[in-house]
Parts: structure tokens; C-alpha cells; sequence
């Protein structure tokens, strides 16, 4: 047996990625270094270039074209692709070359292996002979790594023949060399190695929202498979036939996560469809990646062979790759990660007397094929390989226009497509064998380097080739096809992508996940004869989701559901992939009558090894895979689902609003000084805590209807109408299901409410929606992230029996809406009971009121109502203006004086003698100021905690000179007018500036600092009453002449926008994240090109835009 090599650990994972990504960065910058040199993007090559350099030039222009470069009208050529290829070839075929010297493996010739010291002695040789025009140790060993590994390294390639700069290359070679040695020993080092390599270009995908076609795919699919999910599939596969077809015999290797029913059959079942022998075995990964599954079933199947057949290490290494594995990948570069992981395992494979087998050039190169082959040529380009006297020229001819039609999608779709229905079975095996050896010759021609015709037909052949190999492979049938299939939804696919996989796996375009499952069925054995097998890492939610329903239904009748094990959310140990997973096992052939499914559940821990220790040990379930046929729209379960007396029955399950902008059509209410109806209206969202009294902070912009949201074909604005007016339960559906009052407003999408059939039940169903039981039936039949609406309603209840629970509980009835927090619409608004007594105390101060106060409509307790009564004995301490000083100015008293007055009288009106000293030390210690004084707190504390209470959208803004003993004053942004900052400017601020000027005149301590800040402030105050750039207001929705000129704010568009020229002039008393966390980035989503702004930003939703007055006054005529 080989030596079983671990796992990364985590800090040597860690230390991985973060060399990974600074290395393309590095490789990136001089890969575009290199072609900028030669001009490779410009119509014409520079004069300074001799002919070996125009040569070079020519073969990268015909390279990229071949890649997906686009050449213009103009002769120019993009180069983006183009640099992406020479960055990853640079630096992967040094890191390849270090994974093969730190295994002893790298070779200076048949035989002769080499250390990296020695390869540094013989780059410094003079002799090219030794050298072999390599500068430095990392530079030849990756020369000798390319010239092993020809099926990776394109001996041909012209990104070899282009040379980085000292400097990038010195780069790449000090990353690489920092990397400890245990790296290249372990398992899945080459699976991290891609999934690293391509983050930063994921992240950037995604923050475009582009749809994802083919240039995205690679990047944003991308996703190392777990070691555990692994071994999990194979051990129930291969491990599960070895046990049914050698049961006198123990597998020759351990098989920890192999699954036995209590008769000691496989729960993954018998295999019965497979080869009694392994040599007839076919198996096929089609999106293999860096090759996690193909390793190993290599790392078994070995093993077994020489157990059954007595082959030796030799024979059995030769047979597997010969025989039994087959890989497919889309993207060109995770396909040479494959062939060189499973060479590097066959090469170190130990022989008989423990020593690793070691390269040969006579082993069977693995059968690895890429399926997303760029096809840049024209098909005439293709069928022009075939020479005029080659046997049937005309019919091979015809073999390539026909490959080549097939494929002419092969970046997007990769192995979903099918040369069986597009070559209609026409590409024998006699024709295949033709036509490759008729490309190999192609190849094996010197390429015109003269002229880039020359260079691009090599291209094609490369690429005909390759696609020729992928043919073969979709062609065959398999035994077992294993993989992790890309996920993606429907809503991020490209056009082309949505509009493939709807016309060929209809029930399952909504996402590729799904799609790529029926492929995968299609690719093997099956239906009639012997049937094969499909083992797939997929997301889970697809077997609760109504959506799924019909391929739900279609796939429980027409195949054997063997083993499924969830896995829930945190399966994979990367921190980005936060989504439910599921590893399932399917046999292509009907289910017989009473066939049993097997399951286990590995969904509650949150680490992956946790989950992994369950997938072993936990005990299993099994459900009659008929009975799921009967489950509410075919869900599938591990328990059996009464449909009878459903909560549907009672109650209906609705999902709220959806705007397509939020930004642009919510609000918190606090933004507002009072609601003006006939623009915003309540909407409900998600509590940001678990509470009864939660999601009652935010407005909509309905504009009585007529306004344009309900134009936008983006928004869903309709959406939940039927509750409006309605009591219910809101169900926070994220993770745990939690019920809060519903308030019969309108509700954001990401709520989903229970409104019952007749009122008379809200009380029963509210004691159910708030129990345990709820929230496990829920589980059982729908383990995704964010539960769907309808699957709320789709549970067992039992009426009579939660009916007297709420008798017992609520013998009053429910009680009525109360709140003492200030974030939500129903707060009485008095600061006494309140969970924030000091924020509310200040809000008052300044001038606001809450909702409830004046709004006589809106339900609220008994008790709610007298808080709103006693709010009135504070009225006589509310400022005039919204404008409090911090020190006293102008004869006011100081504000942290008024502040104490206004709490000492929320106490005193309530209980006289109630308010103490004491109660001002809680209250400060509460509010993290502990042993200090109100002053203080006002100063250093209130603002920042202000801004995070109302989710960094303050309505109270600090304003001060950035000196502690400095003019300081809170002002209400209700307020802020034009004339009021010009108030503050020149009556308060300019109070406090005399008061400094005596101060210097009286020679004063610190008059002079104050003075020359209390100034400046001035000076940064008047610039925002200027409102010129960059102190501007800019508001995406509004056109160049309803834009603000000066500080004109339209409250109805944000604090967010209109905060920009406060804290851009930093003149608040906390102006950066995260103390403040606004910011104006893009905004998510794509706008109508009606909207105002379409022209300028293409469909961006751009907030950072500044407009000179001269614009915005032109404008207005």
C-alpha cells in the first residue's frame, strides 16, 4: 500500500493561498510587462523589434485568438486572455517543478533525477548544453518540468518563448522558494493550489454582477472538494463493490466512511450493474477539476487491482490509467492540474519493495481531456488539416466540420454537450483514431512563424485535438460517473447558458447543479442493460424546492435513490461557500416496488471535520423511496410527511415585496421627521435581533401606488399583498425559524409572513410557529439557508391541540403591539423604558418624535399608549432649533446640563423621587462610560453609538472642530436646512469664534488653537453651504436638474446621500468605518436605461459622482 499522505493543515493552507494570490498578481504584472514590450495589443510591430521578436509577436497574437482575444477592424488585438495564460504557465511550471523535486522525481533525462541545488549548479554553467538558457535554479527545473510533462506544457506554446523581466521573474522565484517543503507532500495541495489561484478573479466576477458566460465560469464554479466528501462517494462505491464481489477477502485498503445496513449490505446497495472484473470498470469524472476524485479512485482502484487480479504496483498503475479513469474539465488549465496530479501519484506510487515507481516514459498518459477548448478557428480552418491525399479525405473533412459545429460552445458548456446528439453516433472509432494521428502529423510540421496564418493553424489543431479527445470521451458510457458539479442559479447564467439548458433539461435549468445531475445520468450505462451509477456533490436545496418539483417527481420514478447524506451549511472548510450541500448516490434504472433510500443527516455541526465524524458514525435512516412521491410536492425527507391537515390548510405562507433597488426605495423611518404618506409606507423587514417586537424599522416608496416602483419590470412590488391589513406571523426564516409580530404592513422580500384563513386561529397558529415542533417539521422538509415561504406552510398542524395551548397561554387573547426599542415604528418614544434610556433622551432633546406618538391608527397596548402620554411632561425641555452646543454658547446651557434635565424630568413625572444619582451611573455604565460623566459621553461616546443603534444611517449628527475642549454641537438633520446651517455657522459657530478671540486677547490657554480650529471648521462648514464639488450632493435616481444645488437635502433620498458632504469635509465627530460605516460605492443590480443616469454609467447604479454648480445651474436653464 502507498503511504497515505494528509491534508493541508490549516496554517500551511493559509500560507498557500496567500502565496498563490500575491503570485499571479506578480505573474500577471510581468506577463503584461512582457507583451506590452513586444506591442502584441497594437495593429503594427514596433521597429525595434528583429525578426525573432516579430516572430514571437505574430505566434501570441495567433495564441490568444485561440484563447478568446478578440482581433479588431483596426488590426489592434485584446489581450487579456492572453495575459492570464502566461502569468499561470510561468509560474505553474515552476511550482510543478517544485512539487516534483521535493518527491525526487524531477528528471534531467530518463533516469536521472535532479535536486534543485543541482539544478543551481548547472544554471550557473556557461554552457547552454547545461544551462539550457536558463538564468536561475527555479528557471531550469521548470524547463525540465515542461520538457516531463508535455501534456501540460505545450513544448509549442509561445508563452515559453516569452521571457518575464528580472524583477517579476526574481518575484515569482522568492514566493516560491518561502514555501516549506511539507507544502509539496501533501494531499490536496494541488486541489488548493487552482482554487487560490483563481479567487481574486472570482471576487472580482462577482462584485461585477455580470452574467456568467464563458469567460466567468471557470473563476466563479470553482471549488476544491473536501477530502472527506470524497472518500465518502468512493468508499460507498468502489469500496461497497469490492465488499458484494470479494466478501471472503478485506479491501486492501481502509474504508472508514464505508456505510453497512444492519444485514450487512451496502446502504449505497450492491452494484449489480457493474463488471464482475475491474478491468472492463469505466469511470468518469466530467467536471474533474484539479482531479481530488480521479487521485483517488486512482489510490483504490491500484490497490485492488493487485489484490484481484495479482498485477504488480507496475502492471496495476498502467491498467487504471489505461482502463479505468477518465476525466473531463472545462477550463484548459484545471485539466493540466489534473494530468499532472494523477502522473505525480502514479509516479510515486511505491512498487514492491516500497520504492516510488518513478517516471517512465512508456506509462499510459492519463485519459484527462479538456471540454472547453476555445474554438477560434473557422470550420473551412479545421477541415483544411485533412491533406488532399489522406484515405477518405472528403469524409474526415466532413468529421471536422461536424466536431467542430459541436463545439463551438465548448467554453460555456463544457461537457454538457453531447456528440452523440449533435454527431448523431457519427464519429466511429475507426474515424477517431484517423483523424487524431491525422492531427498529430498536423502538429508534428514546423508552424509558419512568417505569418500569423501559419501560427493560427497550428492553433487550431491544437485545439481540434483536444476537442477530438473530449468527442471521445462524452461518446463512451461509464460505470460510475462521480464529481462536484458547478453551482450556479438560474439568475447569474448568461443568455446563451439559460437558453441551453432550458431547451435540453427543462425541469432542471434552475440551476447547473441540477442540469449537470441529468448529464451526468445520461453518461452512463443505462437504462436497459447494465446500469451505472452517478455518486455528485451538489447543493441540497433542490429537494425541498417547489421549483425542483417535476424533477423531483421524474427522477424518484425513473431512478434507484441509493445513499444521500446532507450536509447542511459549512461543509467545506473555504470561508466563502456558505451554502447547503448534499453527497448523493443514484443508479440509473427504476426504483423496484418497496425499495428503501438510505440517509444520514450531517447538517447541525459547523466545522467539516465534525460533519465528517457523523457521515461515519451516525446511524442510518431509511425512508421507502415511493413514500417520498407523496410527501408535499415530492419532497424529499427521511421521515414520512402527513399530507392531511397540512398548516396550508389554515393559513397561507406569503413572500414580501421585492424593489430591485433598495437603496433607492427603502428608508429607516428615522430618516424622516414624519412619514409623508403619500410617498413612504411601512414595511416590515428582517429583526436584526431574534424578538417579538422586531422588523419594524423601515418605509417604502410606494407613492400611493403610482409611483416607479411599480413601473420597474425589475421590482416585484405586489409581491405579499394579500396580507396588507391582516394580523399574522412573520417568520424570520434564516438560519433559525424565528416568529415575530406581523403588523399588516407592507413587507420586504426577505420576510415571509403566515396569515391565517380565519383570525380566530392567529393564536393557535402563533403558539405553533413559536415552538420547537415548528421549527423541526420545517427542517425535516427543507434544510436551505433561507426557507421558502411556501414551505412554511407545508408542515403538520394540529389545531385542536395548539388551540388550547394558546387557551392556556394566552387567556386574554394575544397581547397588542408594544416596544421600548427605538429602532422600531411601535417605540412610545419615552426614554425611562426604553432599552437605549440616553439615545432617546438626546433624540428628544434635539426635537424628534417617534411614529407611534402621532400616529392615532396604529395598534398598540394599553400600556404603549400611556408611555405616549407621559412623553408630553418632557415637551418644555426640547431645543427650538435642533441645534445643542456641547459647551455653552450664545447663553445656553452647556448640553450635557439640558440632557441631565430632560432625564432627571423623564424620572420625576413618572414617580416623583424615582430619579437618584445612582440611576445616572447605570445608565452611563450601560452606555459603556462607566464611572465617568454625561459630558463625556456626549463627547467621545454618543455619536459612534448612535450611528450603530440606526444601522449607521444617524439622524443626529455630532459636528465638531476635532478638539476636545473645542466647539462641539449635535444637530438634528431633520432640520438642517439651508438656513439653519447657516445659523449654525454664523450665530453658534460664530459665538464660539468671539469667545476665542477674547480668549487670545486675554492671552487665554489654548484660545490661539481653538481659535485657528474653530476656524477652519468655518471654512469647511461654508463649503458645504457652497455644496461644490466635492462637496456636492449627488443622487443616482434624480436628473442633472433636480440634483441639489448647495445644501438643499431632499430628505426623502437618504441620510446615506446626504451625509456624503459632512463627512467627505470630515467635519462630524467620526467621519470613516468603522465608527461610521457609510459608503458610496455601486450600488447591486442594473438600472432601465430610462433611468436618468443610463447614458453616463451603462446600467451602473454609481453613487461616488460629483457635479460642479455650473452643471446643475445649467441645467435649470
Amino acid at each position: 500500500m502507498p503511504h497515505i499522505r494528509q491534508p493541508l493543515s490549516k496554517p500551511l493552507r493559509t500560507q498557500l493561498e496567500a502565496t498563490v494570490k500575491a503570485a499571479r498578481d506578480a505573474a500577471e504584472t510581468g506577463a503584461t510587462a512582457a507583451i506590452e514590450q513586444l506591442a502584441v495589443a497594437e495593429s503594427r510591430a514596433p521597429d525595434y523589434l528583429n525578426d525573432e521578436r516579430r516572430s514571437l509577436r505574430r505566434r501570441l497574437r495567433a495564441h490568444g485568438r485561440a484563447l478568446g482575444d478578440p482581433k479588431h477592424a483596426d488590426d489592434t488585438q485584446a489581450v487579456q486572455h492572453l495575459i492570464w495564460e502566461i502569468a499561470y504557465q510561468h509560474w505553474h511550471r515552476m511550482l510543478f517543478a517544485r512539487f516534483l523535486a521535493e518527491n525526487g522525481l524531477l528528471l534531467w533525462e530518463p533516469g536521472a533525477p535532479v535536486s534543485l541545488e543541482d539544478c543551481e549548479a548547472l544554471a550557473q554553467d556557461p554552457d547552454p548544453d547545461s544551462n539550457l538558457g536558463a538564468r536561475t535554479r527555479w528557471e531550469l527545473a521548470g524547463i525540465l518540468a515542461a520538457r516531463m510533462l508535455p501534456q501540460v506544457f505545450q513544448p509549442s506554446s509561445p508563452v515559453f518563448a516569452l521571457a518575464l523581466a528580472p524583477e517579476h521573474q526574481r518575484q515569482l522565484e522568492k514566493l516560491l522558494a518561502a514555501l516549506p517543503a511539507e507544502v509539496f507532500q501533501a494531499s490536496d495541495s494541488l486541489g488548493w493550489v487552482y482554487q487560490f489561484w483563481q479567487a481574486k478573479r472570482k471576487d472580482a466576477v462577482n462584485a461585477s454582477e455580470v452574467k456568467i458566460g464563458a469567460d466567468e465560469l471557470p473563476a466563479v464554479t470553482q471549488l476544491f472538494t473536501e477530502p472527506y466528501m470524497v472518500d465518502f462517494l468512493l468508499h460507498n462505491s468502489l469500496g461497497a463493490w469490492w465488499i458484494t464481489r470479494h466478501p471472503e477477502t478485506p479491501c486492501p485498503i481502509p474504508l472508514p466512511y464505508l456505510r453497512m445496513t444492519d444485514d450487512g449490505t451496502p446502504a449505497a446497495g450492491r452494484f449489480e450493474g457493474w463488471p464482475a472484473h475491474l478491468r472492463d470498470f469505466k469511470l468518469l469524472d466530467p467536471c474533474c477539476g484539479s482531479g481530488h476524485f480521479l487521485v483517488a479512485a486512482f489510490l483504490m482502484l491500484v490497490p485492488m487491482r493487485m489484490a484481484a487480479e495479482g498485477l504488480s504496483a507496475l502492471d496495476a498503475v498502467d491498467h487504471v490509467l489505461a482502463e479505468n479513469l477518465h476525466g473531463l474539465e472545462l477550463d484548459p488549465r484545471c485539466v493540466e492540474i489534473a494530468v499532472f496530479a494523477l502522473a505525480l501519484e502514479a509516479w510515486r506510487y511505491p512498487d514492491e519493495g516500497g520504492d516510488a515507481l518513478g517516471v517512465r516514459q512508456d506509462m499510459p498518459s492519463p485519459q484527462i481531456a479538456c471540454c472547453g477548448l476555445e474554438v477560434a478557428a473557422t470550420p473551412q480552418d479545421w477541415m483544411a488539416l485533412v491533406p488532399d491525399d489522406a484515405p477518405r479525405a472528403d469524409y474526415l473533412r466532413q468529421e471536422l466540420r461536424l466536431l467542430h459545429a459541436s463545439f463551438a460552445q465548448a467554453p460555456l458548456l463544457g461537457s454538457l454537450l453531447d456528440p452523440i446528439r449533435s454527431l448523431k453516433n457519427d464519429l466511429a472509432s475507426t474515424s477517431f483514431e484517423t483523424l487524431r494521428t491525422l492531427l498529430q502529423d498536423a502538429l508534428a510540421i514546423e508552424d509558419d512563424t512568417d505569418n500569423e496564418a501559419g501560427s493560427a493553424q497550428h492553433e487550431a489543431a491544437l485545439a481540434a485535438q483536444g476537442l477530438l479527445d473530449a468527442a471521445h470521451l462524452l461518446e463512451q458510457r461509464y460505470d460510475l460517473v462521480v464529481t462536484n458539479v458547478p453551482y450556479l442559479s438560474r439568475g447569474k447564467q448568461s443568455d446563451a447558458l439559460k437558453a441551453y439548458c432550458a431547451q435540453h433539461y427543462p425541469d432542471a435549468k434552475n440551476d447547473l447543479a441540477n442540469v449537470f445531475l441529468e448529464r451526468c445520468l445520461e453518461l452512463v450505462h443505462g437504462p436497459q442493460g447494465p446500469a451505472g451509477v452517478v455518486q455528485i456533490v451538489m447543493p441540497q436545496n433542490w429537494l425541498f424546492l417547489t421549483s425542483y418539483k417535476k424533477q423531483r417527481e421524474a427522477l424518484l420514478k425513473r431512478v434507484e435513490w441509493n445513499l444521500l447524506a446532507r450536509l447542511g451549511a459549512k461543509g467545506f472548510q473555504t470561508p466563502m461557500w456558505d451554502f447547503n450541500v448534499q453527497l448523493l448516490t443514484v443508479t440509473r434504472r427504476p426504483a423496484a416496488e418497496g425499495f428503501v433510500l438510505h440517509g444520514l443527516d450531517a447538517s447541525a455541526p459547523k466545522v467539516a471535520q465534525e460533519k465528517a465524524a457523523l457521515l461515519r458514525e451516525d446511524p442510518l435512516v431509511a425512508v421507502e423511496q415511493a413514500g417520498q412521491l407523496g410527501n408535499p410536492d415530492a419532497r424529499i425527507a427521511f421521515e414520512s410527511v402527513i399530507s392531511d391537515k397540512l398548516l396550508r390548510s389554515y393559513a397561507d405562507g406569503l413572500v414580501g415585496l421585492q424593489t430591485s433597488d433598495d437603496p433607492m426605495f427603502t428608508s429607516g423611518f428615522w430618516e424622516h421627521p414624519k412619514r409623508d404618506q403619500s410617498i413612504w409606507e411601512f414595511m416590515q423587514g428582517t429583526p436584526a435581533e431574534l424578538k417579538p417586537d422586531a422588523g419594524m424599522s423601515w418605509l417604502v416608496r410606494w407613492e400611493q401606488g403610482n409611483g416607479l416602483l411599480l413601473s420597474l419590470p425589475s421590482a416585484y412590488p405586489t409581491k405579499g399583498l394579500k396580507a396588507l391589513g391582516k394580523e399574522g406571523v412573520a417568520i424570520h426564516r434564516m438560519h433559525v425559524l424565528f416568529p415575530y409580530h406581523f403588523s399588516g404592513t407592507r413587507f420586504h422580500q426577505n420576510v415571509a409572513v403566515v396569515v391565517p384563513h380565519d383570525p380566530v386561529h392567529l393564536p393557535a397558529i402563533w403558539c405553533f410557529c413559536s415552538s420547537p415542533e415548528y421549527n423541526e417539521a420545517v427542517r425535516r422538509i427543507d434544510q436551505k439557508l433561507n426557507v421558502t415561504n411556501a414551505t412554511l406552510v407545508k408542515v403538520p398542524f394540529d389545531l385542536a391541540h395548539w388551540q388550547q395551548v394558546a387557551a392556556e397561554r394566552y387567556p386574554n387573547g394575544l397581547p397588542k403591539p408594544y416596544s421600548d426599542d427605538p429602532t422600531q415604528w411601535l417605540f412610545h418614544g419615552h426614554p425611562q423604558p426604553s432599552t437605549d434610556p440616553l439615545q432617546v433622551a438626546v433624540a428628544r432633546l434635539l426635537g424628534y418624535t417617534w411614529p407611534a406618538e402621532t400616529d392615532p391608527e396604529m395598534a398598540l397596548s394599553d400600556e404603549a399608549h400611556a408611555w405616549i402620554g407621559r412623553c408630553a411632561a418632557l415637551a418644555e425641555h426640547v431645543d427650538d432649533d435642533g441645534i445643542v452646543c456641547l459647551p455653552s454658547v450664545r447663553g445656553e446651557r452647556p448640553a450635557h446640563e439640558r440632557l441631565l434635565n430632560l432625564l432627571i424630568a423623564a424620572w420625576e413625572t413618572v414617580q416623583p423621587g424615582s430619579w437618584k444619582p445612582a440611576v445616572l451611573d447605570h445608565l452611563l455604565a450601560d452606555a459603556d462610560c462607566a464611572g465617568k460623566d454625561l459630558e463625556i459621553w456626549l463627547r467621545d461616546k454618543f455619536f459612534e453609538q448612535h450611528a450603530k443603534l440606526f444601522h449607521h444611517r444617524p439622524f443626529i449628527w455630532h459636528v465638531w472642530d476635532g478638539l476636545k475642549d473645542g466647539f462641539s454641537v449635535l444637530v438634528n438633520y431633520h432640520k438642517l436646512d439651508a438656513k439653519n446651517l447657516e445659523r449654525l455657522i454664523h450665530t453658534y459657530l460664530g459665538d464660539w469664534i468671539r469667545q476665542q478671540e477674547d480668549g487670545v486677547r486675554s492671552s487665554v490657554d489654548g484660545a490661539p488653537t481653538r481659535l485657528a480650529a474653530a476656524q477652519d471648521l468655518k471654512h469647511r462648514l461654508m463649503a458645504i453651504l457652497e455644496g461644490e464639488a466635492p462637496y456636492d450632493i449627488f443622487v443616482r435616481w434624480k436628473p442633472l436638474a433636480e440634483q441639489a444645488i448647495g445644501w438643499n437635502p431632499d430628505l426623502n433620498d437618504g441620510v446615506r446621500l446626504n451625509i456624503r458632504p459632512w463627512m467627505t469635509a470630515e467635519v462630524l465627530r467620526h467621519n470613516k468605518k468603522p465608527k461610521l460605516n457609510i459608503t458610496w460605492q455601486k450600488d447591486r443590480g442594473k438600472d432601465v436605461e430610462s433611468a436618468p443616469w443610463y447614458p453616463v454609467f451603462k446600467g451602473d447604479r454609481i453613487n461616488d459622482y460629483h457635479l460642479s454648480l455650473a452643471e446643475k445651474q445649467a441645467a435649470r436653464g
